[in-house]
């Protein structure tokens, strides 16, 4: 059985944090050749759709551009196994992209109002070369940060690893929980050097910076999500004094 954690009123586990980030990976990637998805609908007026046999839930996120998470939310799912064939799901409407901002824009500093919380960058060197939003035409949900492989990867804060591993398009894994209902995510790892349950402190190093999952080359994916929402990475980050070894591209993404 999966161990999951309160937050709030909710029961938020392990598992419904790995399908969030999958269908992420799926519908955004990491890397330039990542497929784009077809979105069907562009309104958020609900629709329905018959599953079919075989179909999976990120097959049909991935149909209609919306999240794994809002799917099972909608149809009160808290397995992906529960799906089967016959099954009428509510689709609660597609991504708008209009309204969610651009991954190219977001590798310039950060401009807007940063979060009270604030974390501190997982790399002491490196080049922001992906931002969070819209990318290829799907969601991007957090920042890449390019480095030479094998440059240690930090804990943006204390907190408990709640998963070390491997997630398909993110690679080799680490999810760390915080106070106050964050989690923060480090992947493309080359290697995870913490395991699941460990109690690690703020600037502990919890890997290194690798090629593996979706990318086109070493970087370091960031999250940071709270109820397993994700929010852009560089408002919860301080702002990098020009004598800091974090530096951001024109463009482009890792």
């Amino acid at each position: 059985m999966i161990e999951g954690w309160v937050t709030g009123r909710r029961r938020i586990s392990r598992a419904s944090i790995a399908i969030a980030l999958a269908a992420s990976i799926a519908l955004g990637g990491c890397g330039s050749d990542a497929p784009t998805p077809t979105y069907a609908y562009a309104s958020q007026r609900p629709v329905t759709h018959v599953v079919a046999a075989g179909e999976t839930l990120f097959h049909i996120a991935g149909e209609y551009g919306v999240s794994v998470g809002r799917l099972m939310a909608a149809n009160g799912l808290s397995d992906p196994r529960e799906l089967r064939a016959g099954q009428v799901l509510t689709i609660p409407g597609a991504y708008r992209a209009a309204s969610m901002g651009t991954a190219s824009s977001g590798v310039h500093r950060y401009t807007g109002e940063r979060a009270t919380r604030q974390f501190q960058w997982p790399v002491a060197q490196g080049v922001v070369s992906s931002g969070f939003g819209i990318r290829n035409g799907a969601m991007h949900e957090g920042v890449d940060i390019a480095a030479p492989a094998g440059t240690p990867v930090l804990a943006a804060d204390g907190g408990i690893v709640i998963f070390s591993g491997t997630l398909h398009g993110y690679g080799n894994t680490v999810i760390i929980r915080h106070e106050d209902d964050y989690a923060t995510v480090y992947a493309h790892n080359e290697r995870n050097l913490v395991s699941e349950g460990a109690r690690v402190a703020r600037g502990q190093q919890v890997g290194e910076i690798g090629r593996s999952g979706r990318t086109t080359g070493a970087n370091l994916h960031f999250e940071v999500r709270r109820d397993n929402v994700a929010k852009d990475p560089l408002a919860y980050l301080p702002e990098p004094a020009s004598s800091d070894g974090i530096s951001f591209a024109a463009a482009g993404g890792s």
